[in-house]
């Protein structure tokens, strides 16, 4: 009988209930708003959100906006992350490929490295992501443990956290466009008025990393994601451009409170280590009369989207 495998038909995160928190996020900041504004009568709040007309357009607004960022995240990402793209023969492009095969996803993401010392998966869906990994993991670390940097990422992809994290985003900005706020001041924006689901934000971020980390080490060993971990969170401090994409990264800000987008070193090693995710990873199991699975291959597209112009 083969090895049990991952179920990745089952691993899938629906968008629905980040969705809704972002919804009831949106109306607790209107709230927020009507009640701080109120005393000193600029009366912003009561224009905003008091009347029903706000509290069905903010939302409507965010996911309309949230949506329309989740289908350019990609591309830019590829713009402005100084990520060189790889073509399908590269021997990096060919380990992401075989770990999809090997977690059973029907579908083969775009892959790319990057300058920094740090990983991340971005994308709308399974079928439109980017795997992203640093060019100092891959001259630091073993091949086992750049297979679990992969497969943690992967995770993400599996999971629909691209899609989930992604939509948190644009939905957060969209809101703080919404209410007059410029660039600028986006972050200290959302956080003045939209706390309730800048927090809510967080902590998926940080349930989201013990997820991936538990998929990582399904895919190669609890040893090599822990070791993995270890080098990324003692190799250099992170650079402006990971302190400003945190969200996104494998290594984040990971303070132990509820501000951070990621859980402890610590916290991520004992959970591995007590397989408390491990454990509930859905898994699948081949009947008798079923063959035995072959060998990994790597699964045959015959339009690779990144070697086009």
């Amino acid at each position: 009988m083969a090895e049990p495998k991952l179920d990745s038909r089952n691993l899938h995160h629906s968008t629905f209930p980040t969705w809704l928190g972002l919804v009831f996020g949106s109306w607790a900041g209107l709230i927020w708003a009507s009640v701080i504004s109120a005393p000193i009568g600029i009366g912003f709040g009561i224009a905003a959100g008091s009347a029903f007309g706000g509290f069905l357009a903010v939302p409507i607004w965010g996911t309309v906006f949230g949506l329309m960022g989740l289908g350019r995240q990609r591309d830019a990402a590829v713009r402005q992350h100084g990520i060189t793209l790889l073509q399908e023969n590269d021997p990096l492009a060919q380990r992401v490929y075989r770990l999809v095969a090997d977690l059973g996803l029907r579908t083969r993401p775009w892959v790319g490295v990057m300058p920094h010392a740090n990983a991340y998966a971005i994308g709308a869906n399974a079928d439109n992501a980017l795997v992203v990994v640093g060019q100092p993991l891959l001259k630091t670390m073993s091949e086992a443990e750049i297979d679990a940097i992969i497969g943690h990422e992967l995770g993400h992809v599996a999971n629909n956290d691209m899609r989930r994290m992604g939509l948190a985003r644009s939905f957060q900005n969209s809101l703080v466009w919404y209410l007059g706020f410029s660039n600028t001041v986006q972050t200290w924006g959302r956080w003045f008025l939209t706390w309730v689901s800048e927090l809510m934000v967080l902590g998926l971020s940080r349930k989201r990393e013990y997820w991936a980390d538990a998929i990582g080490a399904a895919l190669t060993s609890k040893a090599d994601m822990i070791a993995a971990l270890r080098k990324i969170h003692e190799g250099p401090a992170p650079s402006d451009f990971e302190l400003s994409n945190a969200r996104l990264m494998l290594r984040g800000f990971s303070s132990g409170s509820m501000f951070s987008t990621h859980p402890t070193l610590s916290e991520r090693v004992s959970a591995l280590e007590a397989e408390t995710y491990l454990r509930q990873l859905p898994i699948r199991r081949k009947a008798a009369s079923e063959p035995l699975a072959a060998p990994s291959v790597v699964p045959k597209v015959e339009d690779i989207a990144y070697a086009k112009k």
